[in-house]
Parts: structure tokens; sequence; C-alpha cells
């Protein structure tokens, strides 16, 4: 096989072993989705019949190669957009770790410019996170306060079941974040990947929304958690649809 040609600058960094390895790990997966693709029915190519000067099974043969022909392209566009979600994945999740569209259009090579084009909702991310990130004690104290009210809060017919669903998903929001942020670490120790602020992000924007579109008040203690409720959901709303610069 053809060497593959250098695309990126920091292959050049690798030295000639690892490249050939990391070169050698991704043939043979390509091999195998190939063959997995080709050994479907729905990659079947057109076959051509006989040809001049075919021998033995060169007909048979020559099928079975374009539908690897075939299937090898489909693979080429599967692992294109494969790869592709996760650098978008681990985009997100740096952006929820700090990181600005200048610092990942710097580790990409291009600009911030670039950045935004290509991820544009990492703008949003980073909007909601710089949020959440300076206004944690707040949200926490808001939702300690909504949900210590909970038995005063009153439902329309039939929201008394999503109601308490959204209540009962608040207080476990809360408690992972608690939790979360007494370990010590900003990640989920089941995925590896971060999950303070966007835990915090999510009970605002599912849970307390939730709340705040059904619970009505039936003493002035509610009315008060709901308000507070009101108003956090009122600026989390704000920073999300705010613009970039």
């Amino acid at each position: 096989m053809a060497r593959v040609r250098r695309t990126e600058a920091a292959f050049d960094q690798l030295s000639e072993r690892e490249y050939d390895e990391l070169v050698g790990l991704v043939v043979e997966f390509s091999r195998r989705l190939t063959g997995m693709l080709a050994g479907h029915p729905s990659f079947a190519a057109p076959e051509g019949g006989s040809k001049p000067g075919d021998v033995a099974d060169e007909r048979l043969r020559r099928a079975a190669y374009l539908r690897r022909v075939r299937a090898g392209q489909a693979a080429q566009a599967l692992l294109a957009e494969v790869a592709a979600g996760c650098a978008a994945e681990d985009a997100a999740d740096a952006v929820w770790l700090g990181a600005s569209l200048a610092d990942l259009g710097e580790s990409t090579g291009s600009t911030r410019q670039a950045a935004r084009k290509r991820w544009p909702e990492l703008g949003r991310i980073h909007r909601t996170r710089r949020w959440v990130c300076g206004h944690a004690d707040d949200l926490v104290t808001v939702f300690r306060m909504v949900l210590d009210q909970a038995p005063g809060y009153t439902a329309p017919e039939r929201s008394a079941a999503p109601l308490d669903r959204a209540v009962r998903g608040l207080d476990a929001a809360l408690a992972e974040t608690l939790r979360s942020r007494d370990s010590g670490s900003v990640l989920d120790p089941a995925t590896g990947r971060p999950v303070r602020w966007r835990r915090l992000a999510d009970a605002v924007d599912r849970h307390l929304r939730v709340v705040v579109g059904l619970a009505g008040a039936s003493t002035p203690e509610a009315e008060t958690a709901l308000a507070a409720a009101r108003g956090v959901l009122a600026h989390h709303d704000a920073v999300a649809a705010a613009t970039d610069g």
C-alpha cells in the first residue's frame, strides 16, 4: 500500500514507527469496515458480465471487488462523519471546561471565526458555561428554595405527574451537583466527560423550566421560590440567546 500523505503537520513530530503503527491501525479497521459493508445486500454493484479474456473465476472476483469499491466509498464517508462527530463532542467538552473559541481556533491551526463557523453551537455553550460557573452558588440556593417549597405548589389538571417528575429531577440534579463539587473533579467518573457545569445548565433548562411552567403557589413562600426560579430562567434564556461579538 502506498504511504499515506501526511496532511496534518503534527504527524511530522511522530517517529516513522509511530506513524506506521497508526496507519496500520486505520488500514486494519478500514478493511474490516469495508468487508462488513460489502457483505450487505444494499451494497451490490452493477455486474458488467463477462469481459474478453476472462479466465477461471475472474468475473466472480471482479464483481466482488466492485462491491468493495462501492463499500469502501461508503466506509470513507462513514469514518469522516463519525470522526467529525467525535471532534464536535470533544470541542463541546473543551468549552464546558472553559476553552474559548479562540482556544479552539488555535488548537486546530485556524482562527476564532473558523471555529465558530465549524461549531456554531459552541458560542452558546461558552456563554452558558461562563454564566453557570459565575452563579453556581446562587443556582444551588434557588434550587433548594424551589425544592423546599414543593409541597406548596399546585398544578393544572393532568399536570401533577409531570410537575412531580420535574421536582424529582431537580432534586437529583442538585444532589449530583453537590456530589461532583465535593469530589474535586468536574468529570463524570462513569464517562470521563465534564458534567459539573453542564449538569447545572441542564437543571435550569430542563427541570426548573418545567417547574416554572407548571407550578402555581398556594403559599407566599412557594410564590417567593417560584419568583426566584423565574428570574433564574429569564437570565439563563437571555444568556443563551445572546450573540457573540
